[in-house]
């Protein structure tokens, strides 16, 4: 079925944008693009989940003519339109080994994407790629990289959003016919029943824009500014499509069992709170009937705002009054409740049919360059799952030592002979942060290997007179990559407004070059227009710096030490994600990249390869000589069960 709309295209002869439905055009186009050193690309799907039925509908590609103008074409194989369209096993094989050609350079927006759709029909892309949304994100960390958007800010096109909105529109009408909401509809059919002379005018102008991004952003010199690093994130494209393509293995009976066994104990907690309420009925999962509990009702001294000056109820702010029952209770649930939607349903749902999980990673999800995770979120993942719900329903806490209500045990292994590593880097963001400040007590500690924890306790006691706890020191520790202030100490440590700055400014005392290198920092960035590169060159600019706003100043102070700690450190789990690809390749060892939380990067592989894994891959993740004399070090686990399961490497003979 085709939307008939009254679109721009109909009255317009573009001559740049071209259908290309029948089979001569089609190999006068192929046989051109052959000559071309650059290739554009993009596809129209029937879906976004490569991972089950999802495939391409239509092929979009473009190149630069001699003279430098750009031309674009759009080739429909498998719309369900009954319009006029192409082969696809006659397409798609002349667009595979144009693809395969290794001297052309790819050029896609989210070029991760146009990877898996080529991976489900048989296409493999080669030699020299480039990401024109990895790009923007190097050209401006602070701004949404959506091609649309860019295409409007950075080139300059008013009419950037027009076909999508037109797009959007014919999918709506479409859905609606089908008896449909808007996005099921899209997750069945993608673009595959849209007119094709409509599909094609919008594929060809996606191309356009990608293409004049490029142009944009290699004129600027993203390439040449950003040298090692910009080579870094283009090749992570690839990589990090191989590990979503490995996918993780679930027990999904075990997820299964436990979404039953969490909805129960939901419904024993509601049945609990409707009596320690004396009735008052209420949905635990509603913050305005929350509010309304907690301090119309209860009397709580609910302190903590939102943005729009509305009471805070989430755990944080809830975390002060848990000597209050029905606040107790509240948390149980909401504990309870994040299982069950969050990393049971959810994952669920999210897999193919033979049980393996596909998580989107994504390269531009943060501004400091860390590395995020959808579907789902695994930085975000419990380590072990929080149990204070369980516990309010009188049961016990472990079942044969193991936490029964573990996530993380529903991650399996691909069989009865493999193994999981895990390769952690250890207090990175500290190393950094003595890197770059270069304090002669954090140093040291590092340098002697102690405890850096046991350390600052220690440090600040002496200034304190007194014994400091360790919990605190690190608390204020790991604090630093963020800017923690006293506040921040005082709600994490749970101890008093007083103590904290207490603490803070023994800290501060003692690790005068912590202190020193924020003030460095800081200045730096003002006299460069709020702009920093860290020692990988990537750039980060925080222009509420330059504010005279005492507030906006302080956070943005905090966002500049931020991206210089964490992002300095996830360079390091990027550079390593490509280093151990490329030894996996050149070696042949048979394990495969599967996953990165935070600065854990995880692979899979026959049991019998763990120890020359863990050996070579400690190796290229510790080689970052930039650092010395901080050492860099890398934890290693393993396991031959489940994620919940691991446990130390120990190499044979030792290390």
């Amino acid at each position: 079925m085709a939307v008939q709309l009254r679109a721009f295209y109909e009255t317009v002869v573009d001559p740049q944008r071209r259908i290309v439905d029948d089979a001569e055009t089609f190999g006068r186009l192929i046989a051109w693009l052959r000559t071309r050193r650059a290739i554009v690309v993009d596809y129209e799907t029937s879906g976004l989940a490569w991972f089950r039925k999802a495939r391409i509908c239509g092929v979009g590609l473009g190149a630069w003519d001699d003279s430098g103008r750009f031309f674009a074409a759009y080739v429909p194989i498998r719309h369900r339109t009954l319009q006029p369209q192409l082969d696809a096993d006659r397409v798609l094989p002349a667009v595979g080994a144009l693809l395969a050609d290794e001297r052309i350079t790819k050029i896609g927006h989210n070029l991760k994407f146009e990877d898996h759709m080529s991976r489900v029909d048989g296409m493999v892309i080669r030699g020299p790629r480039y990401d024109t949304q990895v790009a923007a994100h190097l050209y401006d960390e602070n701004r949404p990289t959506q091609l649309e958007r860019r295409a409007l800010d950075d080139l300059g096109d008013r009419n950037a959003f027009e076909y999508s909105k037109q797009v959007t529109e014919a999918i709506a009408e479409l859905a609606h016919a089908n008896g449909l909401k808007r996005e099921p509809y899209r997750a069945l059919y993608g673009y595959s029943e849209l007119d094709t002379q409509f599909c094609g005018r919008y594929c060809c102008t996606d191309l356009i824009h990608t293409a004049g991004l490029y142009s944009k952003y290699e004129r600027w010199g993203v390439s040449r500014y950003f040298g090692e690093l910009c080579q870094t994130e283009m090749r992570l494209t690839e990589v990090i499509c191989d590990m979503e393509c490995a996918g993780l293995p679930l027990d999904i009976p075990y997820l299964e069992a436990l979404k039953q066994t969490v909805r129960a104990t939901k419904a024993q907690l509601e049945q609990r709170l409707w009596e320690a309420t004396g009735g008052y009925d209420i949905n635990p999962g509603s913050d305005p009937e929350v509010r309304t509990l907690l301090k119309d009702v209860l009397r709580l001294p609910l302190h903590m705002l939102t943005d729009t000056n509305e009471y805070k109820v989430n755990a944080e702010a809830l975390g002060e009054f848990t000597d209050n029952p029905v606040v107790r209770l509240l948390l149980q649930w909401r504990e309870a409740d994040k299982i069950d939607t969050t990393y049971t349903s959810s994952i669920i749902a999210r897999c193919d049919a033979r049980g393996y999980l596909f998580a989107d990673l994504k390269q531009n999800g943060t501004v400091t360059g860390r590395l995020s995770c959808d579907n789902p979120n695994f930085q975000n993942f419990p380590s072990e799952s929080n149990t204070r719900a369980l516990a309010a329903t009188g049961k016990e806490l472990k079942e044969g030592g193991k936490d029964p209500w573990s996530i993380r045990r529903a991650f399996v292994m691909r069989g009865p002979e493999w193994a999981r590593v895990f390769l952690d880097y250890s207090q990175i963001e500290l190393r950094v942060l003595a890197h770059y400040s270069r304090d002669p007590i954090m140093v040291d500690a590092f340098l002697q290997g102690e405890d850096v924890h046991d350390r600052t306790a220690r440090e600040v006691g002496e200034i304190l007179g007194t014994k400091a706890e360790r919990r605190i020191a690190k608390v204020v520790n790991f604090g630093l990559s963020f800017g923690m202030s006293a506040v921040g100490l005082s709600r994490k440590a749970k101890i008093s407004m007083d103590d904290a700055e207490k603490f803070l400014q023994a800290f501060f005392t003692r690790y005068h070059g912590v202190k020193g290198y924020s003030q460095e920092l800081w200045g730096a960035a003002r006299r460069d227009r709020g702009q920093w590169r860290n020692i990988f060159g990537r750039r980060r600019t925080v222009k509420a710096l330059l504010s005279e706003h005492l507030a906006e100043k302080s956070a943005a102070e905090r966002q500049m030490i931020a991206s210089a700690i964490q992002g300095t450190a996830a360079e390091l789990t990027k550079a390593s994600l490509v280093r151990i690809a490329d030894w996996l390749k050149q070696a042949g060892v048979p394990a495969m990249l599967v996953n990165t939380v935070h600065d854990e990067i995880q692979l899979d592989t026959p049991r019998e390869y763990v120890p020359i894994v863990v050996r070579e891959c400690k190796a290229l993740m510790e080689y970052f000589p930039q650092f010395a004399p901080i050492p860099v070090l890398v934890d290693a686990d393993f396991s031959i069960e489940t994620w919940a399961d691991k446990q130390p490497f120990e190499p044979e003979g030792g290390t």
